[in-house]
This record gives C-alpha cells, structure tokens and sequence, in this order.
C-alpha cells in the first residue's frame, strides 16, 4: 500500500488504515472491493519495470558483446587447446569455454541483484507483506516444498515457473534456463542468416545477430519475476474479499460446497500449488468454508455442475474465472476447459473477450471483477 497520508490529515492515525475508508468513499463499489492498485503504487511499478527491463536488456547485450569482442581483439588467448583421448587428438576450445561460463556466472548474479531491486521497491511501495500477507513466510515454504514435489520436477512437465517459488538459487535456475532460450534462439538464428547468406555471411555479423535476441530473453525473465511480484501484491486481498462475498451467499448451501474443489481440479488449480495465488485461494477456500483435502474428487465436474441449480452454475462459472485469472496469466489449458465448458452450454454468461479483458484490467492493477 502507498506510504502517502490523507489530504488535510494529521496526528498519529495510522493512514495506511484509511486508504479503503477514502476508496469507499470516492467510488462507485464501496464494498466486496478487489485490491486496487493506488496512482502512486501504478506510477512505481510501472517506472520499476521500465527501468528494470531496460537494464536487463542492456546487460543480455553486454554480455554478447564482451563473449565476441575479446575473441576478435586478442585471437591468440583463445585459440584451441589440443587434447588427446584415446589416442585421438582433440582440439577444444576449453579457453573460450570457460570465459563464457564466468561471463554467463556474472550475468546472472547482476540480473538476480537487478531483479531483486526492483521487486523491492514493488514490495516497499505498496507494504507488502506487512499489510497484505501476515503468513507469507509460511507460505514461502509451502510454496518451496510444492514446487520441489517429485511430480512438478523438471522443465519439460511444468515450464520453469516452479522455480520462481523456490529459494535464490532457484531464482538462478530461472534465469540460467532463460539465457539456455536465448543460446538456443541465437544458434537458430545464426544458422538461418548461413544459410541465406552462405560464404558472404561475415562471422562478426552472425555472432553479433544474436543480440537482441538476448536482449529480449532477458528483459522476458524480468518481466516474469516483476509481474510476480505485482500479483503477489494484489491477490491476497483480492482473494479474501471474494472467497468471504462466497461465503457469505453460498456458505451452507450443500449443493455449492462439494463442487468447490472439483472446480479448481479441472482447471488444475490444485496440481499448480507452487503458484502463490492458486496456493493462495486454495487455502482461503478449504479454511473459509472448512473443507476436507482428504476426500476423494470425483473428476467429472463439467457433468456435476451441468445439473446443479442455475444460480449455483454461475457461482461456480464464476469460481473458475477468477481461479484462472488470479495469478495474473491465462495458460493454454485454462483456455481449453473453459472452451469445453462453453462447448458443454456453460460458462455463457463470461465469453471469451470478456475473459481477456477482465483479465488485462487486472493485469493493469484495476482489480479482479467477476
């Protein structure tokens, strides 16, 4: 939250208390109100990212050009070094090998650093956690041990966003698989620009091609992480004010309750627990309306909600959309059991370009409203 006092105030107040009272006051929603990113938090975030990105940009070009320009400058220090295996006589690179590891070393340890800067100054502006998360050390670790589950190991399976939740080093197995991107998107298109050019194809033109593509792996990492940080901040509010407006209409209705985990099930919510806001939301939930884990899920929530009540079908149509827009992105298997429910005649009150934009408000800091 903004450190920013009231107009006209003053004494001890704590006016971090006020912000809501003063939202209520000056809004058309003066209740059940999803977080709001204030003028001030939007214009620090915003400012955050763009110089976070620009100085990840810059050093993913820097980088590429302190690999190649020594290489050119001094040729002898990196010749190759002979090395005989077997009888077999090698010629490996071992020199520029290694110079490449310590300059990929120092690249990620001064994207960590720039990263964290800004993720910090996302965290101080708008208080978070101290007034947002009071359990987000405990969090942190559920979150940790979620992602070091034997079933969400590995890159292929579940991407890299596992290692966003997992302690520093994890966060350098997050950029270390990025840059691994950008090499393999360089020698794609190093390859590319041979084959068109052939033997006209300088080899300072084709090693230096690979800048930008760089640059941009870097600056998508950092945009990851502080788009992270910015969901971090917004979803637990956002999450509490609509899991207790659930609650409130929905609480002790036994047709509502049992559909609620088999909801997050086929969206996947509850296989994503390494996400803090899917975490997040799953345990406001199982708390809030005092959920056994223990019980087994069924697996066919499309049929079981096609024949509930017309009035709990859109609770829970409207459970789904705010599950997989909380966490500030919409995967392509999010995108599909919602177009299977739509196929199945469900989900019509939400189409698809409603979805996108109550998405992109969100995305924006304007709040979640479903």
């Amino acid at each position: 939250m903004s450190t920013r006092p009231p107009n006209n105030s003053s004494g001890p107040l704590d006016h971090l208390a006020l912000r809501y009272l003063r939202q209520a006051l000056d809004t058309a929603h003066p209740t059940d109100e999803p977080y709001v990113l204030n003028p001030t938090e939007s214009r620090v975030i915003r400012r955050t990212k763009v110089v976070t990105l620009t100085m990840a940009a810059l050093l993913g070009i820097l980088g590429v050009l302190m690999l190649y320009l020594p290489q050119y400058s001094w040729p002898d220090l990196f010749v190759s070094t002979p090395i005989t295996l077997f009888g077999t006589t090698y010629a490996l690179p071992l020199v520029t090998m290694l110079y490449g590891l310590l300059l990929v070393y120092l690249e990620i340890n001064l994207l960590i650093a720039i990263n964290l800067r800004g993720v910090k100054n996302i965290m101080q502006v708008c208080q978070f956690p101290k007034a947002h998360d009071a359990q987000y050390e405990r969090h942190l670790r559920a979150l940790a041990d979620a992602a070091l589950e034997k079933t969400n190991r590995g890159v292929l399976r579940f991407g890299i966003d596992p290692y966003l939740n997992l302690p520093r080093w994890g966060l350098t197995m997050f950029f270390l698989v990025n840059m691994i991107r950008g090499a393999l998107s360089s020698l794609v298109l190093k390859f590319l620009l041979r084959r068109v050019a052939g033997r006209f194809a300088l080899r300072q033109v084709t090693d230096l091609a690979g800048l930008p593509v760089y640059a941009f792996w870097n600056a998508w990492a950092s945009w990851q992480v502080l788009h992270e940080a910015q969901v971090r901040v917004m979803a637990p509010l956002t999450i509490r004010e609509f899991v207790n407006e659930l609650y409130d209409e929905w609480g002790n209705n036994p047709q509502f309750r049992p559909l609620i985990l088999e909801a997050l099930q086929y969206v996947a919510i509850l296989k994503r627990q390494y996400n803090y806001a899917h975490f997040l939301l799953t345990e406001t939930l199982v708390h809030r309306f005092e959920l056994q884990t223990s019980a087994t899920l069924t697996g066919h929530f499309a049929e079981q909600v096609a024949n509930a009540p017309v009035e709990v079908r859109r609770s829970l149509e409207r459970l789904l959309v705010f599950g997989v827009l909380v966490d500030g992105k919409l995967s392509w298997f999010e995108k599909r059991r919602l177009r299977q429910l739509r196929r199945k005649g469900l989900l019509s009150n939400y189409q698809p370009a409603d979805i996108e934009r109550i998405g992109s408000e969100y995305n924006a800091g304007r709040g979640l409203w479903v």
